[in-house]
């Protein structure tokens, strides 16, 4: 289920997986959110991309696919 952020209670768990939106964009990034921050984390190349929760526009949460 997508969850759109309007406030900060539309944050999801801490060091959660997820999929997340930034604001005037269409392309879903898989990321994860920060366990201090609380920001939304993308790793792509080895380079981490770090985005606050006011940058971002929805996101669902995904569960890990255990082995």
């Amino acid at each position: 289920m997508k969850i759109k952020i309007l406030v900060k209670t539309d944050l999801p768990p801490p060091s959660s997986t997820l999929k997340f939106r930034i604001k005037n964009t269409t392309n879903w990034r898989v990321g994860f959110t920060d366990g201090e921050t609380g920001d939304f984390v993308q790793v792509v190349d080895g380079i981490t991309y770090s985005y606050s929760w006011n940058q971002i526009d929805e996101y669902y949460l995904t569960v890990p696919v255990l082995p």
